[in-house]
């Protein structure tokens, strides 16, 4: 189709007078337009909501664990003995001695002189039932051997490095973890007396039944040995410096050997201020969420602006919902005998009063309380019997269950007013379009007649004006 222009024929400025009905037609998209962003503006906030709740629903589900409630902290009295919580530790006291330090075994060879190497043999390492040849061959140095058992202690559990001093140069061959059990002896097979000097059929007493440190061809030992101490009277063997299962819920390491006479003291108490990080945890999540609810539902008298889900329904009833779930009690006991208020708005903050500050510390020094206050299962049906964090992790999961979560059925219902927004714009575009049609048709039509008789009343004045000359 070619390019027309309304209104040549008839000399009127119809393109305009078109343009101005055509974009009356077209007005209704604008209230349209405005409510389509809002509701964009509530999917995003949905959105937003939803990641709040599940932020609430984590902090709660931590404090469904009674082992939230059984937080210590644990100390020693001499940093020869470095303590540390790995699980669920009981407050008191324990005495620990050290008596010896754990170590591996490490086995250095006579000094050889520069220039020395074996002759072709066999070097086998054996270490808790398991042997592993070192193939030596003819002419290797010191530095080429313990290269080669290197390539091997995956498998021997055995390093090997050259030690060099003035007297010359050793083979140092060290088990990789201390302790008896990772103790190794040394045999060969074939080569020279360089070869043979290396090897070590295990534990050499003295007389006294004491371990030799020098051996009879000039190389020295340093046995294996585990670390060994005495807690609260037992004596406690490890194969290195950490004892692991010794103490429920602990585990501490020594560094070197105390005194019988004053043994290092162990202690675990209760830790209050980590119990209290929890709370305050689990106060913020909750907080966060209630303070967006309530911005998005108030209206601003000042700006004469309510907020995007001020009168909904559904956000109306998960604010209630979710405050229902803090008004119950355990046992008689609630939120205010924490010392903990529902200041304005309902956030929940710790009371400032010396009462409030008492009745916290209180509670902080009863853990069980406070576990079947916020932990307890309680009774299918009967959520009184629920304890506080129980509650609200049960509710936040409702809230958020896939599909049919409020959260989602909302996100959906949004939706689909945001679908038929789209349908509506659609329809108005098109009769606004279906309406240029026809008027550029009917213009085009009176702009052909006005044609017509403008052309017809052109001859008619030339055949008047030739009459007149006439």
């Amino acid at each position: 189709m070619g390019l027309t222009a309304a209104g040549i024929g008839s000399g009127l400025d119809v393109e305009s007078m078109i343009s101005q009905m055509v974009a009356l037609q077209k007005q209704p998209l604008k209230q349209l337009q405005t409510k389509a962003s809002s509701i964009d503006t509530k999917i995003s906030t949905v959105g937003t909501l939803k990641s709040l709740m599940s932020t609430l629903k984590d902090s709660a589900k931590k404090l469904t664990n009674s082992s939230a409630w059984q937080l210590t902290t644990a100390a020693s009295s001499n940093a020869a003995v470095a303590v540390k919580v790995t699980g669920t530790a009981s407050p008191g006291a324990s005495e620990v001695s050290v008596q010896q330090l754990a170590r591996s075994q490490s086995l250095a060879s006579k000094s050889f002189n520069p220039g020395e190497n074996f002759d072709e043999g066999v070097l086998t390492i054996s270490l808790g039932g398991n042997d592993t040849p070192i193939s030596v061959t003819d002419g290797m140095t010191l530095d080429q051997l313990a290269a080669a058992i290197n390539q091997k202690a995956g498998k021997s559990g055995v390093t090997a490095s050259v030690l060099k001093d003035e007297n010359g140069q050793r083979l140092v061959m060290r088990s990789k973890e201390s302790g008896t059990a990772n103790a190794f002896t040394v045999s060969v097979d074939g080569g020279n007396a360089n070869l043979a000097a290396l090897a070590y059929g295990g534990a050499e007493l003295d007389p006294d039944g004491k371990p030799k440190t020098v051996m009879a061809n000039g190389g020295v030992v340093q046995l294996a040995q585990n670390a060994k101490t005495t807690v609260n009277g037992i004596e406690v063997e490890s194969s290195t410096n950490e004892f692991k299962q010794v103490l429920p819920g602990l585990s501490f390491t020594v560094s070197q050997v105390t005194q019988a006479s004053a043994p290092t003291v162990v202690s675990v108490v209760s830790d209050t201020e980590g119990i209290k990080k929890n709370l305050q945890s689990f106060m913020d999540a909750y907080n966060a969420l209630n303070g967006k609810l309530s911005d998005l539902t108030k209206y601003d008298a000042e700006s004469k602006t309510a907020g995007a889900m001020q009168g909904d329904s559904t956000i109306v009833s998960l604010t209630s919902g979710l405050r229902g779930v803090l008004s119950g009690s355990l046992g008689g006991i609630n939120l205010s005998d924490l010392g903990i208020q529902m200041a304005k708005g309902g956030k929940l903050e710790f009371g400032s009063s010396a009462s409030d500050k008492a009745k916290l510390e209180s509670m902080l020094q009863d853990p069980a309380k406070l576990a079947q206050m916020f932990s307890a299962e309680g009774e299918e049906g009967k959520p009184q019997t629920q304890g506080l964090a129980v509650r609200m992790y049960e509710f936040a999961d409702k809230m958020l269950a896939f599909d049919t979560g409020l959260f989602d059925t909302k996100t959906k219902s949004l939706t689909a007013l945001k679908k038929d927004n789209g349908k509506a714009q659609d329809r108005v575009n098109d009769q606004a379009a279906l309406f240029e049609q026809r008027m550029r048709a009917q213009y085009t039509a009176l702009d052909k007649k006005m044609g017509q008789y403008s052309g017809l009343s052109a001859y008619m004045s030339q055949q008047v004006s030739q009459w007149s000359k006439g």
